[in-house]
């Protein structure tokens, strides 16, 4: 069962992630540009050591949250390219989506994470850039907690993702600190 308070932000989400759909473009590159450079300030001014550490042992670090962010985002830049044309990602785009979803192996350095974020934040942006005149909203590819999402509710939900992620990463950082 899902608590009344989950249920409540759930519905908050949609409607941030609906209201988002029928923004201009421009706007809605600014306003996921926004929280991709708060996200980003957080894990670039973070040093290698500090990004390592785990507030607990069943708890990512902020690498592992980098990790993370720039698997997803880049699936979601793929998910609003193709959608926006009425068509699936490839099947091995989408290997390992879900909640939570984490590459299975990934030895690069924090840096490498950090500089590779840059690279997919401007992809993510290329994609809205690059959406067809009159987009394919039919398409909704679904999200496993959110349901089915139109190629520009999609961004709507990259501006949620990465909100909860900046409170995620500083709630490690705050509990990391030595």
């Amino acid at each position: 069962m899902v608590s009344q308070d989950i249920q409540q932000r759930r519905e908050q989400y949609l409607q941030i992630m609906h209201d988002h759909g029928t923004k201009p473009r421009e706007q809605i590159i600014e306003s996921v540009r926004e929280t991709q450079a708060k996200l980003l300030d957080i894990f670039s001014s973070t040093s290698d050591e500090q990004a390592s550490r785990k507030p607990a042992d069943d708890e990512w670090s902020l690498h592992e949250l980098a990790l993370h962010t720039v698997f997803t985002e880049r699936l979601i830049a793929k998910l609003i390219h193709h959608a926006a044309r009425g068509t699936a990602p490839p099947a091995e785009d989408l290997e390992g989506a879900g909640l939570g979803m984490m590459p299975k192996t990934d030895s690069r350095t924090y840096r490498e994470v950090i500089d590779d974020l840059r690279r997919v934040n401007e992809d993510l942006l290329d994609a809205v850039r690059g959406l067809p005149e009159e987009p394919d909203m039919e398409m909704k590819p679904p999200h496993p907690f959110f349901g089915p999402l139109n190629c520009l509710e999609w961004t709507g939900f990259q501006r949620v993702h990465d909100t909860d992620h900046i409170q995620h990463a500083e709630k490690i950082l705050a509990a990391t600190r030595a």
